[in-house]
């Protein structure tokens, strides 16, 4: 005596496709299909090239203070949101800005500085310029030129040869 009852509808997984009814074979097409298309389409993101989301590097000054010695340089410290680290790792040509009316320097964060008076061209100015550099901190000694009152302070440099400045920061020297 045989079972005395036995359900057609449901298969073993070991099946062959072929002995599936049609509908099921469909289905089961549909599913291998997809589950191939998945796999093309992470391999594609998987070789395609990689770039950082945001690799533009963001500058901002927040605060300026200054202080005038007795022989009549003035320091200037910078505070801001940038990271110097990877500006010198970069090897980014990061450069300080300072102007007073028609009287602007440009400090070069590895050295030199220039001098230039309404516009005309710009002459070297005696160093230092930059004196000190920690992660969120510029400090500045400006040229001898520059006395009391209004100034601002702005951060530039070049990245894949596209500009980018900081905010100009007005400060009182």
């Amino acid at each position: 005596m045989g079972p005395p009852f036995v359900n057609t509808t449901i298969r073993p997984s070991n099946v062959a496709p072929a002995s599936l009814p049609g509908g099921a074979r469909r289905a089961r097409r549909r599913a291998v299909y997809g589950a191939g298309v998945v796999v093309i389409l992470c391999m594609a993101l998987v070789v395609a090239p990689v770039r950082a989301a945001n690799t533009e590097p963001t500058l901002a000054l927040m605060r300026a203070s200054a202080a005038r010695s007795t022989s009549g340089r003035i320091t200037v410290t910078l505070e801001g949101s940038f990271s110097l680290a990877d500006t010198v790792q970069l090897q980014l040509p990061l450069q300080v800005r300072v102007t007073q009316g028609s009287l602007a320097a440009l400090c070069g964060v590895t050295g030199g500085a220039s001098v230039s008076l309404g516009g005309g061209p710009p002459r070297d100015a005696p160093p230092p310029c930059v004196i000190g550099i920690s992660d969120r901190t510029l400090t500045l000694v400006l040229p001898s030129e520059f006395g009391p009152g209004a100034a601002t302070a702005q951060l530039l440099l070049m990245y894949e040869n596209k500009p980018i400045a900081s905010n100009q920061l007005s400060f009182t020297l």
